[in-house]
């Protein structure tokens, strides 16, 4: 008569994870061959413990009402006999040593493969069921024992002797899982050998017991009473676990060697995690080198904006050493607004943000910085942190000033010829004039005549030097104003006029010079800056035809949001491979003759101004630069009225200037407009005629010998805080000039040659002021 066997139960397996996607991701993947529930959060799992019982829980380490390491635990209180598989996409040593250490099985690091988790979930009910095993036999036995009992009392005491054998080997496989969990707790393959050898002999009394970390087969392999267990991960084979009884004879029945068996599983992934901490640990090291060997400064910032570690480069360019530094808010390092609009950039999903800024700590020695700053996006992508990396560009900046003030002065070099040469025409009519005008003093139309003619031509001197100043760059870096385009093309045509037209008849190389100045929407931008970067293009454009050529530039209205530049030379053109990197600083074509930065200079000044520049050439063909800027927002009329200028005041002027002609001529022009003046050719001598009080005005003249202007604002501003001051002078001012005549309160600084008229506007501004 046959009998029905009934098929064994699946496996009770919970999966618990807060999120749904990756919980039922495994309930799917699990489904198919055992019996399955989820729980949405630690709490609803423990509570459903009693109902269903699990063999194996699969376990999120973090989660957000209870995490994995607390519901780790609190199953194993209620059950240490359940597995626990620990999962996370965050591992970390710290996390590892906890999980394993409260008893979890093994953990998995998402993403893992279908085949690592049915690895670890069959390995992990192997274990459970072989608990289960040995608590039936030992159920088994107790039933055996109370058979023979009422059978035979001549067995009791061979069942009393088994009895104990089999709860001898209950107490050692006890002993023996013990130790298979402490072994995933050490990390150091030395620690880990040592504490299994002593602790397998102690235990289970074996003569000897051998871990070999060896691929090779171990001496001893396959002579009686010698065990040999291999050590094997995904990989292959990492060693062997030998167990040697050869001195006691003892034999090693199928139940142990099951165990040793399992027991070099737990070897297996404790050597991975060994070499694994190793790995980490050396990466660590490196990365604590190569950061602490940069040479730019590596600030980590943490999601409130403060510092959370640097660098020795960041301590030489903050000035501040780590202890000082972490915790201070960003915003103490470098200007917020930058910080700010660059962390902007970065919440909106810009991998990286770059920006040009100052440090603000008060000792340090950089004045320019150039920092990068990185995202750190946390598991849901939100923003936890930055790097930044810093870099001091102060040498750098210099370096390039300096560099663009050489190009500049190459320029002018280039333009001298033809200025001289207008110069020399300007002297020759005034020289003339001013001849004819002496020799015919009572022909007063003559005379009249004459001196329109010394003026225009002295006017016309002055406007050139005005454009020369401006193109060098001279006076104080003033704002961006509104700017009209053609004006810019006017200034840069009349700045370069003097060298094509001295080209074209010194070389018989005619140039045809075409504008077509459209009425273009204004600009924001500096005057100066805009010259300079158009006569950079005209100057290689004409470098470009050799043998003369036409040169077109015209302006137009775009899109109705920019303004578009465009400058065309009928020139020998240029290959593709040439315009890729036309704008990078220091190539050339023109070899020594050219230093490589006037169309590199010109790039960066069309992009501070938010611009666009673009070449279109081929060989032959000529080439068009075609620059965009944005139009200038419309004016907003003002709100309140424009208050009218005060009644017309005489005033008492004290008028210093080392050269007597200027200072005769001055004086005449000052008392001419109805003021009185009092004059000094040197500062002590004007600081010796000084009393507060006595003057309501004092003008002088920057460059003088025994004492310049700024030694005597300086001085004159120890004596009175608040006579207004002003500066005459024939020289440009630097760009460093502006935060000087700012501290001294100087009222207005006015460049020769100057007219009564703008003279008097001054003098009453600086009286009302």
């Amino acid at each position: 008569m046959s009998r029905q066997v009934t098929a064994a139960p699946p496996s009770r397996i919970r999966v618990v994870d807060d999120e749904l996607g990756p919980r039922e991701s495994l309930r799917r993947l699990l489904k198919p061959t055992y019996d399955v529930r989820t729980a949405q959060n630690g709490r609803a799992a423990l509570e459903e413990i009693p109902k269903f019982r699990p063999d194996l829980v699969i376990l999120d380490i973090k989660m957000a009402e209870m995490d994995g390491l607390e519901v780790l635990r609190r199953v194993k209180q209620l059950d240490p006999a359940i597995e626990v598989v620990m999962i996370t996409a965050y591992a970390s040593l710290e996390t590892v040593k906890l999980a394993l250490t409260h008893g979890a099985f093994e953990y998995l690091i998402k993403p893992f493969s279908r085949q690592d988790l049915e690895d670890v979930v069959r390995r992990a009910l192997l274990r459970r069921h072989a608990d289960l095993r040995r608590e039936g036999q030992a159920a088994r036995l107790v039933e055996e024992m109370r058979a023979l009992a009422t059978k035979t009392r001549e067995l009791e005491e061979t069942a009393r002797r088994e009895a104990a054998e089999q709860s001898l080997r209950v107490t050692q496989l006890s002993i023996l899982r013990e130790i298979s969990r402490s072994i995933v707790t050490r990390l150091e393959p030395e620690d880990l050998t040592a504490a299994i050898t002593e602790q397998l002999q102690s235990a289970l009394g074996y003569d000897g017991v051998t871990i070999v970390l060896e691929s090779r087969m171990p001496d001893g392999a396959g002579v009686p009473h010698v065990t040999v267990c291999t050590i094997r991960d995904v990989n292959g084979v990492l060693g062997y676990l030998v167990v040697d009884n050869r001195t006691s004879e003892r034999s090693i029945d199928p139940r142990e060697l099951e165990l040793l068996e399992m027991l070099a599983e737990y070897l297996a992934i404790a050597l991975r995690n060994s070499r694994l901490y190793g790995e980490i640990a050396e990466t660590k090291r490196s990365l604590e080198q190569v950061i602490a060997c940069a040479g730019d400064g590596i600030v980590a910032i943490d999601a409130d904006d403060r510092v959370h570690s640097w660098n020795p480069a960041a301590e030489r360019i903050f000035g501040l050493t780590a202890d000082e530094a972490v915790g201070m808010p960003v915003g103490e390092l470098i200007p917020p607004s930058d910080y700010d609009e660059a962390r902007q950039r970065l919440a909106g999903g810009t991998a990286t943000s770059t920006i040009e800024t100052r440090p603000l700590t008060e000792r340090s020695r950089a004045r320019s910085l150039a920092v990068t700053l990185s995202a750190l996006h946390g598991r849901h992508g939100g923003l936890e942190g930055l790097i930044a990396i810093v870099r001091d560009t102060t040498l750098q900046r210099e370096v390039e000033k300096q560099l663009q003030q050489s190009e500049k002065l190459r320029a002018l070099g280039q333009l001298a010829g033809g200025i001289a040469h207008d110069f020399n025409n300007l002297l020759l009519a005034i020289l003339g004039y001013a001849q004819l005008m002496k020799g015919n003093l009572d022909d007063a139309p003559l005379v009249q005549r004459s001196l329109n003619v010394v003026e225009a031509a002295a006017i016309d001197g002055a406007e050139t030097v005005r454009r020369i100043q401006q193109f060098a760059r001279l006076r104080p870096d003033e704002p961006f104003v509104r700017v009209d385009v053609g004006q810019i093309v006017q200034d840069a045509v009349a700045m370069t006029r003097p060298r094509w037209e001295e080209r074209a008849m010194r070389d018989n190389r005619p140039l045809d010079l075409r504008l077509d100045l459209h009425g273009a929407p204004a600009i924001n931008g500096r005057p100066a800056a805009l010259t300079e970067m158009l006569t950079n293009l005209i100057l290689n454009a004409l470098d470009a035809m050799p043998e003369g050529g036409r040169l077109s530039i015209a302006t137009r209205a775009g899109d109705g949001r920019t303004v578009v530049l465009a400058v065309t030379d009928t020139g020998v053109g240029m290959t593709e491979d040439v315009q890729r990197r036309i704008f990078e600083p220091f190539f050339s074509t023109k070899g020594e003759a050219g230093s490589g930065l006037g169309l590199a200079m010109a790039y960066s000044i069309v992009r501070r101004h938010g611009g666009d520049i673009a070449v279109e050439s081929a060989p032959g063909r000529g080439a068009t630069f075609t620059i965009t800027f944005p139009v200038a927002p419309e004016r907003q009329p003002p709100t309140t009225a424009a208050r009218e200028p005060g009644p017309r005041r005489q005033a008492r002027v004290l008028m210093v200037d080392d050269d007597p002609q200027v200072l005769a001529i001055l004086t005449e022009i000052i008392r001419g407009v109805g003021h009185t003046v009092t004059t000094a050719l040197t500062g002590p001598t004007a600081l010796a005629n000084y009393a507060p009080g006595r003057f309501d005005v004092v003008i002088t003249n920057i460059g003088m010998v025994e004492m310049n202007g700024w030694e005597l604002a300086r001085r004159l501003r120890g004596i009175d805080r608040t006579v207004p001051l002003m500066f005459l002078t024939g020289w440009g001012l630097r760009e460093e000039d502006q935060a000087q005549l700012t501290a001294l309160n100087i009222s207005k600084c006015l460049f020769k040659p100057v007219g009564p008229s703008e003279l008097d506007a001054a003098i009453q501004a600086a009286l009302r002021a």
